[in-house]
């Protein structure tokens, strides 16, 4: 209920009063706590400004009238304390037993508590028997009410969807699960078997265990495995058969949650099976360790003050007075409800002050350090290590408690005060050490060679059975593995003494960490391959090329490694494309083109100079009245080809002085070019060696998307987890993701045909095949350096061992021994020598020089087919004109002869005319007419008519 309010005035001088006593009183070592009183000053302006009550009333229900006496005495107390009550704040207590029937209880809540407006309500039950404060939980959270427990342990309690409003100040029973992990790395228990009993309070120890024994600190490579889980049905008659099955595990360190009755059957078992003897480590919760058969050497937990109600009645109530203090600076507050009948209501204040009251920290509570998690459950709560003595005794041989300067819980242990299994006095080992192994490994060339037979009795001396591991498909198919790995593996057997079994991976892949069932809801993500089966204990070793890296290395056990390696690029050797005119390709294009026009240039100025040198011989005539052949253009042409090809030159050289220094010189320039020609015609067609298509993993076409260039990897495999880390190189992973193999053996054949232009892998395996096929090549320089490793199982006793093993192996001499045996065999000195060794020209090489006779071929033939027609033309021609000059010669004899014949007629005619006889004139012309028609020579159709004029020869 509200207090009513005082006036003003009242106010203020009580104020003033309280001021000067603060002033007066508050000093600690001398120091004046003023910033104290102003704190208290602000609090009260504050609950003034938000008009937040005066009185707030507290409600307990309890478990006997004791502790309902000190819950009085404590609010009483609480009034006086201004650390936690603000002056002018008052604090009231209400208060029932807790009731064996829980609706009677429930009933009381509402009357007694809920019906006086309390802010809380503090639970507690007896420590035995079957009360519960469910009753109070459900009845108080439904108006949310925070309920503080302080003795229920249950994990049930930590549910929000049901206790909506439950803290606690004492820590649920799983929370031992946060001890047991400190306790075993501290002994260096790395494996266990934990037996737990089927309820909320076991799973819930069980998954709490699993989760803070894999979480991720700074000991991240010292994580507790689970070997085996027995969970049993609570009320046990006997469990002899259930520990059987374990007796044969390799760890030897119990883990068990039990109450005291299923407890004592479990220990009478075990004890039968000799299962409490020297070598076993029992480690056991609170109810266990109060069996009455608990055995000699027992370790057990007990929490501080967990029957001390009173301690954790106090803490409870400073926890609340300083939430609702909290509250009062910062949030309005409103009255709770008064009565259950008003089932619509929700008292929002509630929901603010539990998360206040999670939200605080008791430095130096009376049970400790007095802290809450999200689920209002208590953490930092202190625990004792017990150790079971003869006769039962129980003797604290540790502590696990919160400290202050790194604030968090330490674990002390005094281990010389121990008394283990058997009455032993020193630390037991905590596992069994198998003297067979399940050995894996994978085809991978040159570490493991995979033959196929038909009985494992046909393998070699120098290989070693392996069928398939776990395959159904392959059962009836039996293999024989040789190898650098198999060598090794038997070094191993000899040399730490063990005994094996081999077989290969049941998916031919290493492993990968993926999600199998997409569709699943809750779908976790899981091993598969050669790491599913050591994570999920199916295997004991693996023996192979397996590459250490982060991913793996968190979920199993390398060796230290035998191999040293790293990730390289392979591809095949660039061919040099031979084109027709790879003849052409010692000169650029602009150096033929000056060469062809330096040729016709020199040729002109040959022509020009020896034409008109007056030094010259053009023109002189020899003794048959002939000309001399001179040095015309077309023999300056042929002179100046003939000496840039080096061919003899017969005739047509340059007659005068000047052209035969041009010719000199020219012939100088074509020396030169010839030599400069052959010289590079020899390193581009015989001596270069193909160079590597990329420089590494840094060349710019490898990271550029947009470049038609494939490359590929594993999936899966140590290569793709390292691209999948390397931000830098995302944008290439993601172009070459959708180009991944499934295994090395397809993608190496595709570089081989041309169909993947670079295979990303280990250096050893490429180098390998680089060294047994020349055709192949590593490109660029190693990058993501790592090493091979043999892998166990997490917490596996052979791993120091084995480690110890490959280290003298190193030091000996035997790892480099087996490279030599099967990496090297002298396969790179072959193909050193082969690129020492010139190319020799071919065909490819030179067609162009034969396509380039056979062109001259063609063109000569064409041109005498030319030269031919032209000639049967000019001969025709020729005939024509012969028939012409001869038929013009005949006419002209013709016309000669009549000249003459005229110059012989006419004096007749002139005397016939003097006589008179004009008839012998007629007669004579009528005869001269007829001989000159029998004369007349014949003119051809294609020559004009020639008609000579006779008219002066009429008399």
């Amino acid at each position: 209920m509200r207090a009513p309010s005082a006036g003003p005035a009242s106010k203020h001088a009580f104020l003033c009063n309280h001021a000067f006593r603060e002033h007066e009183t508050f000093t600690e070592n001398g120091v004046n706590l003023n910033k104290k009183l102003s704190i208290i000053l602000q609090g009260e302006i504050d609950r003034r400004r938000f008009s937040n009550p005066t009185y707030y009333n507290v409600g307990g229900v309890l478990s006997s009238n004791e502790s309902i006496a000190f819950f009085k005495d404590t609010i009483s107390n609480l009034n006086f304390k201004d650390k936690y009550v603000p002056r002018g704040v008052t604090y009231h207590d209400y208060s029932i037993l807790m009731d064996p029937n829980p609706i009677k209880t429930a009933l009381n809540v509402c009357k007694d508590l809920i019906g006086h407006r309390v802010y809380a309500v503090i639970v507690s039950h007896p420590l035995t028997g079957e009360l519960s404060p469910a009753a109070v939980s459900y009845t108080s959270g439904f108006y949310h009410i925070p309920v503080i427990g302080i003795s229920s342990r249950d994990s049930a309690f930590s549910d929000k969807n049901i206790h909506v409003s439950f803290l606690r100040t004492v820590p649920p029973y799983s929370h031992q699960a946060d001890v047991w992990v400190d306790v075993l790395k501290h002994f260096n228990y790395m494996k266990v078997i934990v037996i737990h009993s089927s309820d909320t309070d076991g799973r819930a120890i069980l998954g709490r265990f699993q989760t803070t024994s894999q979480s991720i600190d700074e000991d991240v490579d010292r994580k507790v495995v689970v070997e085996q889980v027995i969970e049993f049905e609570p009320g046990l008659d006997s469990f002899s058969d259930r520990l059987i099955d374990v007796k044969s595990a390799q760890a030897r360190v119990f883990l068990m949650y039990a109450s005291k009755t299923d407890a004592e059957i479990i220990f009478r078992d075990a004890t039968y099976l000799n299962m409490t003897t020297t070598g076993y480590v029992w480690m056991v919760t609170e109810q266990a360790l109060d069996a009455a058969n608990a055995p000699e050497g027992l370790l057990g937990l007990r929490l501080v003050n967990a029957t001390n109600e009173r301690a954790h009645i106090q803490d409870s109530i400073y926890v609340l007075a300083s939430a609702i203090r909290d509250m009062n600076t910062s949030e309005e507050i409103h009255a709770p409800p008064s009565d259950c009948d008003n089932s619509g209501s929700i008292w929002t204040t509630g929901r603010l002050l539990f998360d206040y009251i999670r939200r605080q920290s008791l430095e130096n509570g009376a049970t400790g350090h007095v802290a809450f998690d999200d689920h209002g459950d208590r953490v930092h709560a202190e625990y004792d290590m017990v150790n079971v003595r003869a006769q039962g005794e129980h003797v604290a041989v540790g502590k696990y408690f919160y400290s202050k300067e790194p604030q968090k819980m330490r674990l002390e242990l005094k281990e010389h005060e121990i008394i283990w299994m058997g009455r032993s006095s020193s630390k037991p080992e905590g596992f069994m050490i198998p003297t067979h192994l399940k050995v894996l490994t994978i085809e991978e060339k040159p570490f493991v060679y995979a033959r196929r037979v038909d009985d494992d009795s046909l393998c070699t001396s120098e290989e070693i059975p392996c069928p398939h591991y776990n395959s159904s498909e392959e059962a009836d198919r039996l293999y024989c593995c040789k190898g650098f790995c198999m060598d090794l593996l038997r070094y191993l057997s000899k040399a730490i003494n063990f005994t094996y079994s081999l077989a290969l991976s049941p998916d031919g892949q290493f492993g990968n960490y993926i999600i199998r069932n997409f569709s699943v809801p809750g779908a976790k993500k899981e091993w598969t391959g050669l790491i599913g089966e050591l994570v999920y204990e199916r295997a004991d070793m693996i023996v192979a090329p397996l590459t250490i890296n982060p991913e793996r290395a968190e979920f199993i056990e390398f060796s230290k490694p035998f191999k040293y390696q790293g990730i390289t690029i392979l591809e095949k050797k660039p061919s040099r494309s031979s084109t027709l005119v790879s003849f052409l390709q010692p000169f650029s294009n602009t150096l033929w083109i000056l060469v062809m026009v330096s040729v016709h240039v020199v040729a002109l100025v040959l022509y020009l100079l020896d034409r008109f040198s007056p030094f010259g011989r053009f023109k002189l005539a020899n003794i048959d009245g002939t000309e001399e052949d001179a040095l015309n253009l077309s023999s300056a042409i042929w002179f100046a080809w003939g000496v840039l090809l080096n061919s003899g030159i017969g005739e047509g050289t340059p007659r005068s002085f000047s052209a035969r220094v041009l010719g000199m010189v020219w012939a100088g320039f074509a020396m030169i070019i010839v030599a400069s020609y052959t010289a590079n015609l020899a390193a581009f067609l015989v001596l270069e060696r193909p160079k590597t298509k990329l420089t590494g993993i840094n060349d710019a076409r490898l990271r550029n998307t947009m470049e038609n260039l494939t490359c590929a990897t594993v999936k899966g495999s140590a290569v793709d987890m390292y691209f999948r880390r390397q931000v830098e190189l995302s944008n290439m992973y993601r172009t070459m993701e959708a180009n991944n193999y499934d295994n090395a053996e397809q993608a190496i054949q595709d570089v081989k045909n041309g169909k993947l232009m670079a295979f990303i892998w280990d250096s050893s395996r490429l180098e390998f095949e680089a060294a047994q096929d020349c055709e192949l090549v590593t490109a660029g320089e190693l990058f993501g350096r790592s090493g091979y490793g043999v892998g166990l199982q997490k917490g596996s006793p052979w791993a120091d061992l084995v480690t110890l093993a490959i280290l003298d192996f190193h030091e000996s001499g035997i790892m480099e021994s087996l490279d030599n045996q099967w990496i090297l065999r002298n396969n790179m000195l072959n193909c050193e020598e082969n690129e020492k060794t010139p190319n020799t020209l071919g065909l490819k090489n030179m067609a162009g020089v034969f396509i380039l006779v056979l062109a001259g071929i063609i063109g000569g033939i064409v041109l005498i087919v030319i030269e031919v027609v032209y000639k049967r033309h000019q001969i025709r021609k020729q005939k024509r004109m012969e028939i012409a000059r001869h038929a013009a010669d005949r006419w002209r004899g013709a016309v000669e002869k009549r000249k003459s014949l005229r110059a012989s007629i006419l004096p007749s005619q002139r005397r016939a005319k003097s006589n008179g006889v004009k008839e012998a004139g007629s007669i004579s012309l009528a005869v001269d007419r007829g001989a000159r028609r029998r004369d007349e020579p014949r003119v051809p159709r294609y020559l004009p008519a020639y008609t000579p004029d006779v008219s002066h020869l009429v008399v």
